[in-house]
């Protein structure tokens, strides 16, 4: 015959498996890589590709910009240097190398705008890796303690699963099945304890016959309001 007193030892060690798979669970859920590491390693690729596509168009500003120095070098060698005697000629390389003068400084200024511009995102790049670099630090450390505990409670449940086997070895199906129903119905918590001849799962006092009847062990007794197996201690 099983007693309340066993019933209560088996609902022991099921609201431990109970809380240690749910510990288990919220530490899965954990492992993995977090949002914040996501965006950190995001923000990181977009400030790389930001500074690659401001080198790419200070490349092509500096290209156009020598292109015009070129022209300009060989306007100021025909107009300095002696070979052309027109002054028609000298007037209008005169007007071609102001013109180009003056497109080389708007050039220049827009690659000094540029340059700055690729000192910004270099420094948003680096800051970016630098927290990236901090956040997957935290990040696998505690990966670490989490893979950890997770060992931890693996263990925890198997011990506790080996456990509920040997409890189970013996007992009768009958109570095994009325423990399950009333686990069901009462949050888990089939077995109660009877203390100053209360229930302790409903705090209902009960009639002295019930706690007696309890007391003797002769069968599983139930709580008149509960419906909770009883244990009196």
């Amino acid at each position: 015959m099983t007693t309340a007193a066993e019933l209560f030892a088996l609902q022991e060690t099921d609201l431990a498996t109970d809380s240690t798979v749910t510990g288990l669970a919220e530490v899965e859920a954990q492992l993995g890589e977090t949002e914040e590491l996501v965006s950190a390693r995001e923000l990181v690729d977009q400030s790389r590709e930001r500074a690659k596509e401001i080198q790419r168009r200070q490349k092509e500003m500096d290209l156009d910009a020598e292109e015009v120095r070129e022209k300009t070098a060989v306007i100021e060698g025909k107009l300095y240097g002696g070979s052309v005697k027109n002054p028609k000629e000298l007037e209008d390389f005169q007007a071609d190398l102001t013109s180009l003068q003056t497109q080389l400084g708007k050039r220049e200024d827009s690659l000094l705008e540029v340059m700055l511009e690729l000192d910004d995102a270099e420094a948003a790049l680096k800051e970016a890796e630098v927290a990236l670099a901090r956040i997957e630090d935290s990040w696998k450390a505690e990966q670490a303690s989490l893979s950890d505990t997770q060992a931890t409670l693996k263990e925890e449940l198997a011990e506790l699963q080996a456990e509920r086997s040997r409890q189970l070895d013996g007992m009768d199906r009958a109570s095994l099945s009325l423990y399950e129903i009333l686990r069901e119905r009462r949050q888990s918590t089939a077995v109660a304890v009877v203390e100053r001849g209360l229930c302790q799962g409903c705090r209902i006092s009960l009639p002295m016959s019930i706690i007696q009847k309890a007391r003797a062990g002769a069968g599983l007794v139930q709580c008149v309001s509960c419906e909770r197996i009883l244990l009196v201690n």
